[in-house]
């Protein structure tokens, strides 16, 4: 987030005519893995009336938001795995034709060589890559494919592609936290280390999606307490981000009060109550609907981008809906990190708070 996106969100807070300046595009409900805390791959409930974006809806919805002056589009990939969208390639070119800035999130077993030329010939320039560990047992254990196929010697192949190219392709990697993972942190720098294109290693947390293995994969109280002290001790390591969501302030110490350890807390936060996110970030789910936020992967009932042009769903059936989150976002305190930091700076930024 920068000055601009700042800017943009005190001016749309006034007129409606200012559109988004990301469109978070949740490409297809469908992946290829079957990660063990997580429900992208696992058959929905009710997949009636799931019929996802033809490319042709998805190239229309492109020269829609061009004309509109958005300026990023992200490929999301928390419900499906972007490159197992048919025409995926078509996509991604269409997206870097049209000029806007690109970023996706992907879990790495479609990456290769060849994938590797098609980024970075195109100018592609974000890959968030889902990676919990430089184990390949580990890696394929968290997140084994659905057909049991090993993946990991892709990904070493699509990034030392990259390296020898000499690519300029910005790779954020994701990592989930778990105790299968949790000691190996030194060793994924020191993998993230040997690649010059690997711009951070983003440690995130378990997120309970109900499923029986959180309470298995989730860190004790002791493990924690484990993870907070290697932390500290790699406060001057380069690539580490969201150590807040661990308690550990910029300065590499720890912001978490002893007696609050048992609940895991973070450090004392500004709780605004309010969400701006949607002010610049517009999200849609692979069937057209719009989705709360890029986190919140729930419907906003009756928005569907197949009914109704970009330009006229923001100004006016997704304004209403937008100013409700600005006035008060019953969904703030389960926020994730990453955006409650963004939307924190915002709410200072408009209400000018110290």
């Amino acid at each position: 987030m920068d000055f601009q996106t700042i800017e943009r969100v005190e001016k749309g807070l006034k007129d409606a005519a200012v559109g988004p300046e990301t469109i978070a595009l949740m490409l297809t409900g469908f992946c290829n893995l079957n990660c063990i805390y997580c429900r992208g791959s696992r058959p929905q409930k009710d997949n009636s009336g799931r019929e996802e974006l033809s490319t042709k809806e998805l190239f229309g919805l492109l020269d829609d938001a061009r004309g509109f002056g958005v300026k990023e589009i992200n490929l999301g990939g928390m419900n499906g795995e972007p490159f197992c969208k048919k025409d995926i390639v078509k996509i991604i070119h269409k997206i870097k034709q049209l000029q806007f800035f690109g970023s996706m999130t992907t879990n790495g077993s479609f990456l290769n060589a060849q994938a590797a030329k098609e980024l970075d010939d195109c100018g592609w320039d974000i890959l968030l890559l889902s990676l919990d560990s430089p184990e390949p047992c580990v890696q394929q254990t968290l997140r084994p494919a659905s057909n049991e196929a090993p993946y990991f010697g892709n990904i070493i192949e699509f990034l030392d592609t990259l390296k020898s190219r000499k690519s300029k392709l910005r790779i954020l990697l994701n990592m989930v936290i778990t105790r299968l993972n949790y000691r190996s942190l030194p060793q994924m720098l020191d993998f993230a280390g040997r690649y010059d294109n690997i711009e951070s290693v983003n440690l995130l947390k378990l997120i309970d999606m109900g499923l029986p293995t959180y309470n298995e994969l989730r860190l004790t109280e002791n493990e924690l307490r484990e993870f907070r002290s290697t932390l500290i001790n790699l406060k001057d390591k380069r690539k580490i981000n969201y150590a807040a969501n661990w308690g550990i302030g910029p300065d590499g110490q720890s912001r978490t009060p002893a007696h609050d350890e048992k609940k895991d807390a973070l450090p004392p936060r500004l709780n605004t109550g309010k969400c701006f996110t949607n002010y610049y970030i517009i999200s849609i789910d692979s069937n057209g609907d719009l989705l709360q936020c890029p986190q919140h992967q729930k419907t906003v009932e009756g928005l569907n981008i197949k009914k109704v042009p970009l330009r006229k769903l923001w100004k006016e059936e997704h304004l209403r809906f937008r100013k409700s989150l600005a006035d008060h976002a019953p969904c703030f305190d389960g926020c994730c990190t990453i955006l409650k930091e963004q939307n924190e700076l915002m709410f200072r930024k408009l209400s000018k708070v110290n």
